[in-house]
């Protein structure tokens, strides 16, 4: 097949994929599939429980073309699957978390691969790419535990494996080092520029890797799970990236991309002059109970110090917004100091920290995300500012220990289970505001707040 062709196809397939929200559901046996515009049929979801299942080619007369996206995620029970070679497009994380997923066989016909595909099917131990994929998003094999090796037809003009490591041709990426790859050296190839976002994640085996002077682009913190990871070696010569104060920085935008794991300090203090907390920069570090960040840090990326062993923290005056699962699961932390200037924390920012008893929100503060404070036990009392606008999905359920609430009078939206499973709670509100809307629905005490009392002589 020519290259246009090829684009054709990939382009016709990402096409159709957008299309598939104003199609309606249909079912097949334990398939929920949708027609797409070019009446064919995509698999948007898989409700059996099957160990082992082949999907249909056909389906009343409809060609499946397409897997959508999350179609068989989260499922616990699927061991095997094979794909039919109608297939052409499957879909971001189509299989994510399939946690007993050993086996699958891909179509000889597919083009296009989406993100994170396979993210989390710790049981997958080998797969094989057809020579016509074309496309292939974000590394579909992050967290694959027991991933040894990565197979590809000799005959695929755009991606390659050398020595069970995946790589992208046209963008001189590295995609994936298998996390099942029992290799203690490795040294990136020097025609590698650009390495894929978690590449070598959760990956115990590796200690020692080289970068030379080509690579421009490291995508957050490819080494996010790396126990064993020492030392990382990168050429003098280049400009871009550097090793040094135990962790792996850019130069150019000077962000702390990776605290290396040869360190048992139980205290860490990011250097002076760092801007940035990357990805996943911290992801996992148990050791470490207590970090000290400089004035100079302006930005906290998405799950920056997720599962960590963090105690305390003192966020500094400059960061205006905290990522995405930033402290989620951090489940010793006790101490948050958030900036005066914070405006926003983002969705599951501070998920399952059950050890932290109290909050202070500044009056900047304007929104917090979806499932932000989500299961924080240890939470008795929120005040929030008169800034607040926005209160996600999910912000505060299963706070149980929630008992207050000080509402702000300038709420815009309270998002749908925000306080879900909070009882026996009080709160307080502005007569007229949304928050006494919200506490008049599910019957909760209100206490009305900045009410003028005229005297009672002028009564």
């Amino acid at each position: 097949m020519n290259i246009r062709k090829f684009l054709f196809f990939i382009l016709s397939a990402i096409f159709i994929a957008a299309s598939n929200c104003f199609a309606e559901d249909l079912t097949y046996n334990d398939f929920i599939y949708v027609i797409l515009p070019d009446n064919s049929a995509e698999i948007s979801k898989f409700i059996g429980e099957y160990e082992n299942i082949s999907i249909p080619s056909v389906i009343k007369g409809h060609i499946v073309t397409s897997i959508g996206s999350s179609a068989f995620s989260h499922n616990e029970t699927l061991t095997s699957i094979t794909i039919p070679d109608s297939v052409v497009y499957i879909g971001d994380h189509a299989f994510t978390e399939c946690t007993a997923l050993k086996s699958v066989m891909l179509p000889d016909g597919l083009l296009s691969l989406g993100e994170l595909v396979f993210q989390g099917d710790v049981q997958l131990e080998s797969i094989t790419l057809p020579a016509t994929l074309l496309h292939m998003g974000m590394n579909p094999f992050d967290r694959c535990d027991k991933l040894t090796e990565i197979g590809i037809s000799e005959e695929n003009n755009f991606y390659s494996v050398e020595n069970g490591v995946l790589y992208d041709k046209r963008g001189n990426k590295l995609i994936t080092y298998p996390a099942g790859k029992q290799d203690k050296k490795f040294e990136v190839p020097a025609w590698i520029t650009d390495i894929d976002y978690a590449a070598f994640s959760e990956n115990n085996f590796i200690e020692e890797i080289t970068f030379s002077e080509s690579i421009k682009t490291i995508n957050g913190n490819p080494f996010c799970g790396c126990l064993s990871l020492k030392s990382i070696h990168i050429s003098p010569l280049n400009s871009n990236y550097e090793v040094y104060s135990g962790a792996l920085f850019g130069i150019q935008n000077r962000e702390l991309i990776a605290y290396l794991w040869n360190s048992e300090n139980e205290t860490y203090t990011v250097p002076q002059g760092t801007r940035s907390i990357a990805q996943e920069s911290f992801y996992k570090h148990k050791e470490l109970k207590s970090i000290e960040l400089p004035k100079t840090v302006i930005s906290i990326k998405d799950a920056a110090f997720a599962e960590s062993g963090l105690e305390e923290i003192k966020i500094p005056e400059n960061v205006i917004g905290i990522g995405n699962s930033a402290f989620s699961n951090c489940a010793d932390l006790i101490s948050v100091t958030l900036p005066a200037g914070l405006s926003w924390i983002g969705n599951y920012a501070f998920y399952e920290c059950n050890a932290l008893t109290e909050i202070s929100f500044p009056k900047s503060l304007s929104s917090i995300g979806e499932g932000a404070f989500f299961h924080c036990t240890g939470l008795s009392e929120l005040v929030f500012p008169d800034s607040l606008h926005y209160i996600g999905n999910y912000a505060f359920l299963e706070c149980t220990g929630i008992k207050s609430i000080d509402f702000s009078s300038n709420l815009y939206s309270i998002g749908g289970g925000a306080f879900y499973g909070i009882e026996d709670l009080t709160v307080k509100a502005e007569p007229g505001s949304l928050g006494e809307e919200w506490a008049i629905q599910n019957n909760v005490p209100v206490e009305h707040k900045n009410v003028e009392y005229l005297p009672a002589d002028i009564v």
